[in-house]
């Protein structure tokens, strides 16, 4: 047929070309002349495959400064893209980090804050750790700065403490002075290991005794500033965590749902799970959060709708959730986009997949 070639033929296109026995009649500098050439032939055509590459892919974020970009900042909280990552995949812990900065958003809830006319203290892991570490070691240089923020829990009913285990598990510890009674609630059920809340209690009483010696110590409604004394009780008497990864999930549901007694809301595996890929919208779109965000879309491009993203909300009336708009949508994008830009496509289509199969709304599914 016209249109093709025969074997012999194709296989001769295949071979290397032979050195040519004709003897050149260029000079020296001729040939160097147009080596010359040939090279910034080759340099042009591979600035051009380089500037189209680059033209292509523009809209991708660059994985090299993607690590160390701020992306939450809530009050004192600063939370990086590389430290968000973990919402993203469900065999990692949460971090210190994000857990403080969603402490900072439940600390904003008003349904939280009315459930006990605001006498509840949300204590975030770096303070804890600095307990824990008073309580093993003895009261450090910064004694005094700790017994400041001892004295301030003097003022509330609850102290919500969040607790780790040597970076294994998270579970909330509260202490509750109505009752002098340390209420302890882990997804685990891991009662065989107390050692951490125990020395963290000690580093709390260490600071108790302080202001109690000081003549100048502010009243309170305490009856019992011998805390190392009150009764631990275990609120949760079967675990309900069904994997290896979400405690610290569990621990920041445990502390935006506690009471005096128990839990106001009940929470199981199948509320958590999504809650964690939730999570990474909340704190990017959460109305303080004031981080500058590197890169962004232009302002014309998509119309911003405080409607798009919605923040927490009370379970028993989730349509009253106020909106918050203090990022735009074209910021939300670009977050949202800079987290998952290190994914590999297997992972995404697995988070993407689990996430639908958690809609349980029609309408929200369609």
């Amino acid at each position: 047929m016209n249109g093709l070639k025969s074997d012999e033929q194709i296989n001769d296109n295949l071979l290397p070309s032979l050195p040519s026995s004709t003897i050149s009649t260029l000079s020296p500098v001729s040939g160097l002349m147009n080596e010359q050439k040939v090279a910034l032939d080759d340099d042009k055509q591979s600035d051009e495959h380089k500037q189209i590459e680059d033209e292509r892919y523009d809209y991708l974020p660059q994985e090299t400064s993607l690590k160390n970009d701020l992306l939450v900042k809530i009050d004192d909280i600063s939370v990086k893209q590389h430290q968000m990552v973990c919402l993203l995949d469900d065999s990692k812990w949460l971090n210190d980090d994000v857990i403080s900065a969603y402490i900072c958003c439940i600390k904003d809830q008003v349904h939280v804050q009315n459930k006990n006319d605001g006498k509840v203290y949300f204590e975030n892991p770096f303070i804890s750790r600095l307990l824990k570490r008073d309580g093993g070691i003895g009261i450090h240089g910064d004694g005094t700065f700790m017994t400041d923020i001892v004295r301030n829990y003097l003022k509330y009913d609850m102290i919500e403490l969040p607790i780790n285990i040597d970076n294994k598990h998270w579970y909330l510890a509260i202490v509750n002075a109505k009752k002098s009674e340390i209420q302890v609630f882990d997804s685990l059920c891991w009662e065989f290991n107390r050692n951490d809340l125990t020395t963290m209690l000690q580093g709390l009483q260490y600071h108790l005794d302080i202001l109690r010696r000081q003549q100048d110590s502010i009243s309170h409604k305490w009856t019992d500033l011998d805390v190392t004394k009150w009764m631990i009780t275990e609120q949760l008497r079967e675990p309900i965590q069904e994997d290896s990864s979400s405690c610290g999930l569990f621990m920041l549901k445990f502390m935006e749902y506690s009471t005096e007694d128990t839990l106001c809301h009940p929470i199981t595996q199948e509320i958590i799970t999504p809650f964690r890929y939730k999570l990474a919208s909340i704190l990017l779109c959460w109305k303080t959060n004031t981080a500058a965000m590197t890169t962004m879309l232009e302002q014309s491009d998509i119309e911003e709708d405080p409607n798009d993203v919605v923040m927490l909300e009370s379970p028993e009336d989730q349509n009253k959730a106020k909106s918050l708009n203090s990022l735009s949508f074209k910021n939300k994008y670009q977050s949202l986009i800079s987290v998952i830009s290190n994914m590999s496509l297997h992972a995404l289509v697995g988070r993407l997949c689990s996430y639908i199969k958690s809609i349980k709304c029609m309408e929200t599914l369609e």
